[in-house]
């Protein structure tokens, strides 16, 4: 059989075989609508509603001493059966099926059509319009869907796909499903961006983050905003003391900052914001949840006399441009190189981009331009020997000022503290190391990014118990993995051999496991220092 796309996690696209036995059981898609609503309502009851139309489900859902009835047709999704079809997933309803549900949206009471997707991954929403079929009662009818907007779907929401017969077909993580049933009768349609003209009664502001009546006064008394923000990347090796040098030079008061670590998983949604469900004096109502970037954007506005910095650990282990998204045209800065613009503006976004949501909460108004303020500094750090994680390419790199942080080991306030069990101190041991490591490295234009950072390792951590563990493992796995006789005793075969003697022989510890030379070169490193 070939290969065909699934959607994992939080939308990464994968190839993998298919076999009938993956399919969902019509018990299984029944406990996913029931878990669905369950999670939303606490009385929920879901039932077949004939052994005829046994992939047509009764949901009863009572509310304040009332009974709500939904009918949804509903079955497992599949691949779509096809090598030219290998990106889609489809269900294949019998038409009698279709037209009970569609029957019973004619008489008025809620009816809908899904198709439930579940791959190594939480489950998966898939909508279709109800419409009346011609065909014979047992004759199968093709639904399909893109496995690409279920993966938007796990990363964003709730997203939809416009189908070949000109209407919409939807996508949605389970805790939209009240959110899709309440506009199931026009979102098949029109855009999501029409939500405001058909229910602005379930559009809330939420006063958590929406501009309170005193910054809306700070604003209208026109403080003088600060200015010369930047987009700022600090990069260097491992421990070599970036987060530190934003402490000592940029910000220490976590009140002006928003510190989050990009990742693999890491998504647009979770830095920007998003669109959940909420209940609120038991109603369900569906709210914009901003991201830290939207947080921060806020207060920056709002406070135009204090700076305010966001803070992006480890930018480059996440798929930056997909994190930033539109954002990223907000990274070009306006510049006092340029005479068109005024001192007051410098350091604001060159250009603003439109985001309904986001000028909601930064601003009130949902048709204000969004830029970045001149007071809202973006700080990240990248380690150089992680690039290959995530490549920052030429385009995204050019909009930041890049501060290279020097790998000075001696400076290290710990950098004189002897490592347990040995009368080496890390400042030797690491200034020795590193030195080695561009040596044995020489050939590789990325030997300096192995080297140890000044605080590789913290003052608690030169440990008999901890220093074996996080250095002379980092060394022998990775620093020296091609070439460990460089620096280890040539009678330690394996790395469990060197942390085994390390932390049993009650000797000078680094000598026992080290090359006579080596160890030689630190104890003279240390008197070069006395000296």
């Amino acid at each position: 059989m070939p290969d065909y796309q699934w959607a994992v996690g939080k939308g990464k696209i994968v190839e993998a075989d298919y076999d009938r036995s993956m399919a969902l059981t019509a018990e299984q898609v029944e406990n996913e609508i029931k878990g669905a609503f369950s999670e939303l309502f606490d009385n929920v009851k879901v039932e077949a509603v004939s052994d005829e139309f046994k992939e047509v489900y009764r949901v009863e859902i009572i509310r304040e001493e009332t009974t709500h009835i939904v009918y949804v047709c509903a079955k497992g999704t599949t691949p779509g059966g096809r090598s030219n079809l290998q990106n889609e997933q489809r269900i294949q309803q019998k038409a009698k099926y279709l037209n009970y549900a569609c029957e019973r949206k004619k008489e008025g009471r809620n009816a809908i059509c899904l198709g439930v997707y579940k791959h190594e991954s939480e489950t998966i929403f898939c909508a279709w319009n109800l419409n009346q079929s011609t065909a014979s009662p047992e004759t199968p009818i093709s639904k399909q869907i893109k496995i690409s907007t279920i993966g938007r779907a796990l990363s964003e929401g709730f997203v939809q796909q416009m189908s070949g017969s000109g209407e919409y077909v939807c996508a949605f993580r389970r805790e939209f499903i009240y959110f899709y049933l309440i506009n199931s009768g026009w979102i098949h349609k029109n855009p999501i961006s029409q939500l405001n003209n058909h229910n602005e009664d379930i559009i809330e502001k939420d006063d958590e983050i929406s501009i309170d009546d005193d910054l809306k006064e700070n604003n209208e008394a026109k403080k003088e905003r600060v200015t010369g923000a930047e987009n700022v990347l600090l990069y260097g090796v491992p421990g070599v003391g970036k987060s530190k040098t934003i402490q000592r030079d940029y910000c220490n008061d976590e009140s002006r900052m928003e510190r989050v670590v990009f990742h693999p998983d890491y998504t647009y949604s979770d830095f920007v914001g998003q669109i959940l469900p909420r209940v609120e004096d038991e109603k369900l109502k569906y709210v914009f949840t901003p991201g830290p970037f939207t947080k921060l954007l806020a207060k920056a506005w709002s406070n135009p006399d204090e700076k305010y910095y966001l803070i992006i650990e480890e930018i480059n282990r996440g798929n930056a441009p997909a994190i930033f998204g539109e954002i990223f045209q907000l990274l070009d800065r306006k510049s006092a190189e340029n005479p068109e613009y005024n001192a007051s503006e410098i350091g604001e976004s060159e250009y603003g981009i439109t985001n309904y949501d986001v000028a909601s909460v930064v601003y009130g108004d949902s048709e204000h331009s969004v830029r970045i303020p001149s007071n809202m500094w973006i700080l990240a750090t990248m380690n150089t020997a992680d690039q290959n994680v995530f490549t920052l390419d030429t385009a995204f790199q050019r909009r930041w000022n890049m501060e290279h942080i020097t790998n000075d080991v001696m400076s290290a306030n710990h950098a004189n503290s002897k490592i347990e069990g040995t009368e080496i101190n890390w400042g030797a041991f690491a200034t020795v190391i590193n030195d080695m490591v561009i040596d044995a490295n020489a050939d590789m234009a990325s030997s300096e990014d192995k080297r140890l950072g000044a605080y590789f390792v913290k003052a608690s951590e030169l440990s008999i118990k901890k220093f074996p563990e996080k250095v002379l493992k980092y060394l022998w796995d990775d620093a020296f993995k091609m070439d460990k006789e460089a620096i280890f005793d040539e009678k330690h075969r394996s790395l469990e051999a060197v942390l085994e003697t390390y932390k049993n022989d009650s000797n000078d510890k680094l000598r026992s496991v080290l090359r006579l030379e080596v160890y030689t070169k630190m104890l003279n490193a240390m008197s070069t220092k006395k000296e």
